[in-house]
């Protein structure tokens, strides 16, 4: 017999009870003979930081309901110890390598596969139909001439096909890529025969922004013409990557002839949640939603970003707010058409108090027609600043799940995963073939643990 959590005093706008997982999630662990950056936020502070991360475990579903899952042994590891004292984890050259680990729907591992990091360290990787390895890298410079990124291709036996490579100062980049992935994360997605890398950048004079390029991953050609016009972010012409100015986190989100992006601004072309649409000829186009108080600049927005997925007519977005330090954050969506032409107003799902706490990283896939998964991590509260860098933890409470319709409606109960922690910025891969949902995170310094969420169960 099911029995329900009444231990945390909660109240959300859909007023359902919580039920207890059961054998659910799914999930396996393996034991790593390297080390790895921590994906989740152990700290408990992590997410009211102004800026995202680049996560240390990746997560893919391939087209036949099978997974792989992504990670590198990285140069330099960070580490927060229970006792609040940092361990900074160093690796030579020559350990620095990529590994992929294949497993079926049921989580039974297949095979393994390592590669050798291409340079600096690995931002994203992918996969095709085919079964082909992308892996986008990125390593600091301090020379406008030097290759410090890189796009590299493998076969599904693990044989390197094709490199691109790109110089720092690249073309129409605005002051160049010094310090890939800086305050924010990467992404890198396939449409057709489009593949498209968007990451955070500091530039050579110091400023933060987003920067990215779309390759045919067949020829390795570059597609984009480069960067948006930086003149207040007035997007024009077809073929053009947007350009967000304090861009701390990033996503794109695959759709028919192109991408949508979602930046989490700070600065131009707004102090909001931006988004574009990429499509093959047709023009750029760009939308400011869910504008932030507070002056450009600031850093502090007291917002987090969740992802973005495909309606029947447009597009959701899922968020998690608070307007200052001294407001708990809640959930909420927004909703978009086709063209984004219009934004709908915020439709909030938790009604969190101070006694209650924060949401925190919260997570959006698209599973069958119509319906959601919105996943997210629940902390005490804590009036840190948002652009706080270092200080005190705040407790982790639990994890929560919800499935909503369209319009934001909730599907069913809110679900409680005490204890499932969320990768603080990998994306949630639906699998079609057997309607789970799974992601990866660290589980200590040596060791993965792969989930699948069954949503129905």
């Amino acid at each position: 017999m099911k029995r329900f959590f009444l231990t945390l005093l909660i109240t959300f706008v859909t007023g359902y009870a919580f039920l207890p997982a059961q054998e659910n999630p799914l999930s396996v662990k393996r034991t790593l003979d390297y080390y790895i950056g921590d994906s989740v936020d152990y700290t408990g502070n992590l997410y009211i930081r102004y800026h995202s991360f680049l996560p240390s475990v990746l997560t893919f579903v391939n087209s036949d309901g099978s997974v792989t899952v992504c990670t590198s042994s990285a140069a330099d590891l960070t580490f927060v110890n229970s006792d609040g004292s940092v361990t900074v984890s160093t690796s030579s050259a020559a350990e620095k390598k990529t590994f992929v680990y294949e497993y079926n729907a049921n989580l039974q591992e297949q095979k393994t596969l390592s590669f050798e990091t291409e340079l600096g360290q690995l931002g994203a990787f992918t996969k095709d139909a085919e079964g082909n390895y992308y892996f986008f890298y990125g390593a600091a410079s301090t020379s406008a001439n030097t290759d410090n990124m890189a796009m590299v291709k493998y076969n599904r036996s693990g044989e390197k096909i094709k490199t691109y490579t790109l110089k720092s100062f690249a073309p129409n980049s605005f002051d160049g890529i010094k310090l890939p992935f800086r305050a924010g994360t990467c992404r890198l997605e396939l449409s057709s025969s489009m593949l498209l890398v968007y990451f955070a950048r500091q530039m050579f004079g110091g400023h933060q922004a987003s920067y990215g390029f779309v390759l045919d991953k067949d020829s390795f050609e570059r597609i984009d013409r480069g960067q948006a016009g930086n003149n207040k972010m007035v997007l024009s012409g077809n073929h053009l990557i947007p350009y967000v100015s304090h861009s701390f986190n990033q996503f794109i989100l695959p759709i028919d002839g192109g991408f949508i992006f979602a930046d989490h601004g700070d600065a131009y072309p707004g102090r909001s949640f931006n988004f574009a649409r990429f499509k093959n000829e047709t023009v750029t186009k760009g939308l400011k939603a869910f504008k932030f108080p507070g002056a450009s600049g600031a850093n502090a927005t007291y917002a987090e970003m969740g992802g973005l997925a495909k309606t029947s007519d447009g597009y959701i977005f899922l968020g998690a707010y608070g307007k200052d330090k001294n407001t708990p954050r809640n959930l909420f969506i927004l909703t978009f058409d086709e063209n984004l032409t219009k934004c709908s107003d915020p439709i909030y799902l938790t009604q969190y108090k101070k006694e209650d706490g924060h949401a925190g990283h919260p997570k959006i896939v698209k599973l069958d027609t119509g319906r959601y998964v919105l996943l997210w991590e629940f902390f005490r509260f804590s009036t840190q600043a948002a652009n706080l860098l270092a200080g005190g933890t705040t407790e982790y409470l639990s994890t929560y799940a919800l499935v909503i319709d369209e319009q934001g409606k909730a599907a069913g109960d809110v679900q409680e995963l005490k204890g499932i922690r969320l990768n603080i910025n990998d994306t949630l891969r639906y699998n079609r073939q057997n309607g789970k949902v799974y992601w990866a995170v660290n589980d200590g310094r040596k060791s993965i643990t792969i989930y699948a969420l069954d949503v129905d169960k």
